[in-house]
């Protein structure tokens, strides 16, 4: 009979950076999410620029199926839509107007920062990012936009944001954005951006680079094709544009060079980096096998890991000013703190003992007592030695049975 070849594991790009800036990120991604919406039946923990990025792929996948069928919506009111349907279900709608009105006040401080704008360095240059500066926080001040964030941003866990923290010391702009940025910003997108709907052939869809000993997921934001070209298009949603030395390094444009669809083998023309809040877009040829070597060490190494549900201590243990402007902070900080709430540890053992349990009693069902007796003691040999080298993966798991 032929042997079964096993399946290759597989791991996003995302995931693997995520655990490389902080493994509470990818905790709250897998193990959080499951722990918090078992719990009490909650919304899933989530945060404002994820809040913000599903908005925007959620109205853009809307579009694109709409015109599959025919059909032709606008991108504002499609999102209009998403936002109401949304603060309808998180009991938010009595915050619709103040959102509007902080929607509105966002767009017309932006505008002053922006190109068409008077408000400018003492050089004359255009700011990277007006929100950091005391021009923005004095004039948030004055037109009453400080405050109308402070109030929406306290209703935000509701749609399972973390709370805010009442700290007139901690300089809100320099922070990670909440419920009333996710909407202002979502807004400011929208208007400033002429997305190519006939164009798109897939909108938040999985790509895939096949290395030897693993396989590497990414998700360009849109997939194009232009003619015979197939494009990848990757949105990036922070206010500051993305520096070209920034673009050269990242290793998720890296790995789109190499990425192909799943069941084809047409390789990628362009990658194109569309940075939204400005609505600017950089083309970018793809350079094959780029980063593959370090790209490939590090998905194994982070695929180990997660295999043994291995979660360390949190960037948080170092206090709040460690985190930065990490979009899980206020979830990590919320009120006791992640640690002391779930141990990260402690709860990645647990989740995984509970998953070898279930497995291990399905697997038994319909053996004898006596079967089960040679079984365990099968177990007490095998399990020390799985336990000195973790994170091993069902492959290297097969191996070692077929040579017993």
């Amino acid at each position: 009979m032929a042997e079964k070849i096993a399946e290759k594991s597989s791991i996003a790009i995302e995931t693997v950076l995520d655990w490389a800036y902080c493994e509470a990120k990818v905790w709250w991604q897998t193990v959080g999410c499951s722990i918090e919406e078992e719990a009490e039946k909650m919304i899933s923990p989530r945060t404002g620029s994820s809040l913000l990025q599903e908005a925007i792929q959620g109205i853009l996948k809307l579009g694109y199926q709409s015109r599959q069928k025919g059909n032709e919506f606008d991108l504002p009111v499609l999102l209009g839509t998403l936002w109401k349907v949304r603060l309808q279900k998180w009991g938010l709608e009595e915050m619709r107007e103040k959102m509007a009105a902080y929607s509105i006040l966002y767009e017309e401080l932006m505008a002053l920062f922006g190109e068409k704008g008077d408000i400018r360095k003492m050089s004359g240059a255009i700011y990277d990012n007006p929100t950091w500066s005391h021009r923005w926080r004095d004039l948030a001040n004055s037109t009453g936009l400080y405050d109308l964030r402070i109030e929406i941003d306290a209703q935000q866990h509701k749609a399972g944001l973390g709370k805010t923290i009442k700290d007139r010391t901690i300089d809100i702009w320099k922070e990670p954005i909440g419920l009333a940025d996710a909407f202002a910003r979502s807004t400011w997108i929208v208007e400033n951006n002429n997305f190519p709907l006939h164009e798109i052939q897939g909108v938040g869809e999985e790509v895939f680079v096949d290395l030897p000993h693993i396989k590497v997921g990414m998700t360009p934001d849109l997939i194009l094709a232009s003619g015979d070209d197939l494009i990848y298009e990757k949105h990036i949603y922070g206010i500051r544009r993305p520096k070209m030395a920034d673009m050269i390094g990242d290793y998720t444009i890296k790995a789109l060079y190499s990425a192909k669809q799943k069941d084809s083998d047409k390789e990628v023309t362009s990658v194109d980096i569309r940075h939204l809040m400005s609505g600017k877009k950089i083309n970018m040829k793809p350079r094959r096998a780029a980063g593959i070597n370090e790209i490939e060490s590090m998905a194994t190494a982070v695929q180990r890991r997660m295999n043994a549900m291995d979660f360390s201590g949190p960037r948080m243990v170092n206090g709040w000013d460690a985190c930065g402007n990490c979009d899980y902070k206020l979830l990590c900080f919320e009120g006791e703190g992640i640690m002391q709430r779930y141990n990260l540890p402690l709860s990645g053992r647990i989740s995984l003992g509970d998953e070898l349990i279930n497995e291990m009693s399905q697997q038994l069902n319909g053996y004898t007592e006596e079967q089960k007796e040679t079984g365990i003691a099968f177990a007490r040999v095998f399990l020390p030695f799985i336990a000195q080298n973790p994170g091993m993966t069902k492959d290297q798991i097969d191996w070692l049975i077929t040579g017993i």
